[in-house]
């Protein structure tokens, strides 16, 4: 089972034990804790220091491949972008190649940010951009001063699926939509620059809900980035995850 089932099958039984009877105590998964995190990462790291082996990409190939897609077509190289839960930094990785030059990945486990520095600096060559990382906890409750105001575009590829997963769910997303909104390029005039946008993909939540989480006075759905590849099931179709694109209003 990888971490896309995993994280699927961990919010289905929140669901499920919430549907049954609201006064009961939530489960919560290890997915959503920072310990399981933290365990994960010094193994991937390990892995890296001992086999040059970078861990697996989050939630697949395809997914990555159709943000990137995306980031391509619509936003500038020099746009400053910053990836939430950067994991072994395989999106900012793989935009440096395609020649985005102001990058910057963040993750609350110190193993995950160590990895991501180890692996962009193995694929550096003369003149390469360097990759900014750091620690920071994107629902602590208060936003990490050194990150506000600074981004044109905000990557998430699974991290909010795997917040939601522990605690007090409203409360993490309101101090994580908080920290995105901060993260944002503060202007005084945005009528000649390019759009401020936050990037989402899910395998736990439909484009309804994400539309229901995040759009708001100050964040507003633009588009979906929808897969090339269409599973059937049931003779219903469907995809392994879910990609929004909102814009900062």
């Amino acid at each position: 089972m990888d971490t896309c089932d995993l994280l699927q099958d961990a919010i289905l039984r929140i669901e499920m034990l919430d549907s049954v009877s609201l006064e009961e105590e939530r489960v919560d998964s290890a997915l959503g804790t920072k310990e399981y995190w933290e365990n994960h990462y010094n193994n991937e790291l390990t892995n890296f220091n001992e086999n040059g082996d970078e861990g697996e990409v989050w939630f697949g190939k395809s997914a990555e491949n159709r943000m990137l897609r995306y980031i391509t077509d619509n936003v500038a190289k020099e746009a400053a972008i910053l990836d939430l839960g950067t994991g072994n930094a395989s999106v900012l990785r793989n935009l440096r190649l395609k020649g985005y030059t102001n990058l910057t990945g963040v993750d609350y486990c110190e193993a995950a940010v160590e990895l991501s520095r180890k692996a962009a600096r193995a694929e550096e060559t003369v003149g390469s951009t360097k990759i900014e990382f750091a620690v920071a906890d994107l629902i602590a409750n208060e936003t990490d001063p050194a990150l506000k105001g600074r981004f044109q575009v905000i990557l998430d590829k699974g991290t909010w699926d795997a917040i939601s997963l522990a605690g007090d769910r409203n409360e993490r997303l309101k101090n994580y939509r908080r920290s995105v909104m901060d993260f944002f390029e503060i202007r005084e005039d945005c009528d000649d620059k390019a759009a401020l946008y936050f990037i989402i993909f899910s395998c736990n939540f439909t484009q309804a809900e994400l539309i229901d989480l995040f759009e708001g006075d100050d964040l507003a759905f633009e588009c979906d980035i929808p897969a090339t590849t269409v599973l059937v099931f049931g003779g219903k179709p469907g995809t392994t995850s879910t990609g929004a694109v909102f814009k900062k209003t």
